[in-house]
């Protein structure tokens, strides 16, 4: 053990050393520990990797750096530039003061209350016992992990947006979270950007892919995009799956779409849409509406049915026309109508029919006694027998 002072390069210095307290027949297995106090004795070793083992400037080379060094921070409260902070950090290790090493453990206990304070920055790394590096750095005012061994990385920094202001980025790899929370939960996003993504197109062994599963139960679900104020200027969304099954049971469901525009397309090898239902209503109100098939077209309908047309009328039919009424048939038309057949066309009714064009308000009365008789015609051809519709079904085959 020894205590002297000493004259170094850049003023004086106490130092307190005990070499080799382990008593080894080697260097290499000496372990010393010393306090210096004051000046740096040799400005050449601190923070050299290739010092001397007792020094442990090995270790001390490790930190040379804060990261508040190169953060930027322009503009912000008590802005100090960058090449002053980086100067200051230059002589962390030869500026002097207290420094102390041990080649063993270091125990510190307190039974009452410690304070440290800290006028500088301070960086904390803990290498493990297999040279892993963590910690956490406190310069600047912030707190940020520092650490190489795991893939993440926290970012602060001052940005001029929202007047000026602390921006935290923050990048992580988790593996498991089960997170439970109790009482209310608020979350609040600001920003010009908010991107989620679950899986890639390209899973590996090491990113597979996840099955997603989603269950929410709730006294009420309530979901807003946008407002009257200020609607969402562009939404977009797509899908592709190879299944897709969608199950809805609700007492009462009221959906509402008020738009410009309204353009759908689906393409399907085929298509099948079943609605079971007392009452089904559906008004559509529009300057303009049309509509497109392209294909073989089947439509069975069982039950009264009321077609009522008020306006111009045209029907073009390229190609052979079946038509097939057994029952009664009530066609009004309370203006213009056109139909133009090009090809060949084929009507036949089964059960009475009556076509009536008024073309003035004094007709209304005789029409309405008409439909009267029309509707009792058609409560008797509604009891027509199985032979009919076998009858039916022999004239199709006929075309």
């Amino acid at each position: 053990m020894g205590t002297r002072e000493g004259e170094g390069i850049n003023g004086k210095y106490l130092l307190i050393e005990v070499p080799n307290f382990n008593d080894a027949a080697s260097e290499a297995d000496a372990m010393g520990s010393y306090l210096r106090l004051g000046a740096v004795k040799d400005p050449t070793l601190a923070a050299n990797p290739a010092a001397p083992k007792a020094s442990g400037e090995d270790l001390a080379a490790l930190v040379t750096s804060f990261i508040d060094d190169t953060r930027k921070r322009d503009g912000c409260p008590g802005f100090v530039p960058e090449t002053e902070r980086q100067a200051e950090t230059a002589k962390l290790h030869t500026k002097g003061g207290w420094r102390d090493h041990s080649d063993g453990n270091r125990v510190t206990t307190t039974r009452g209350d410690k304070v440290e304070v800290i006028k500088g920055n301070y960086r904390m790394l803990v290498l493990g016992r297999q040279d892993d590096k963590a910690g956490w750095d406190v310069s600047g005012g912030h707190i940020q992990d520092a650490t190489d061994s795991w893939t993440a990385a926290t970012i602060i920094e001052w940005v001029q947006n929202y007047d000026g202001t602390w921006k935290v980025t923050e990048k992580t790899e988790k593996g498991d979270v089960d997170t439970t929370y109790h009482g209310d939960t608020f979350d609040r996003y600001y920003g010009n950007k908010q991107t989620s993504i679950t899986g890639s197109e390209s899973p590996t062994a090491e990113r597979p892919n996840p099955t997603v599963l989603d269950r929410t139960w709730a006294l009420k679900i309530e979901s807003y995009t946008g407002s009257a104020a200020l609607p969402v200027p562009e939404i977009s969304d797509e899908t592709w799956a190879v299944s897709i099954s969608s199950k809805t049971n609700a007492t009462a469901i009221s959906d509402d779409t008020t738009a410009s525009t309204i353009s759908s397309t689906t393409t399907a090898a085929a298509i099948s849409d079943d609605t079971t239902a007392s009452t089904i209503s559906s008004t559509t109100t529009a300057s303009l509406v049309a509509d497109t098939t392209i294909g073989n077209v089947q439509s069975v309908t069982i039950g009264n049915t009321s077609d009522l047309t008020v306006g111009n009328a045209a029907s073009i039919t390229v190609g052979a026309t079946e038509e097939i009424t057994i029952g009664g048939l009530v066609e009004l038309t309370i203006a213009a109508m056109l139909e133009v057949s090009l090809t060949a066309g084929v009507s036949i009714n089964m059960g009475p029919k009556a076509e009536l064009n008024l073309t003035n308000r004094q007709e209304l009365s005789q029409f309405r006694t008409e439909v009267k008789n029309i509707r009792a015609s058609v409560s008797s051809a509604e009891s027509v027998s199985s032979g009919a519709y076998n009858l039916m079904a022999g004239v199709i085959n006929l075309f």
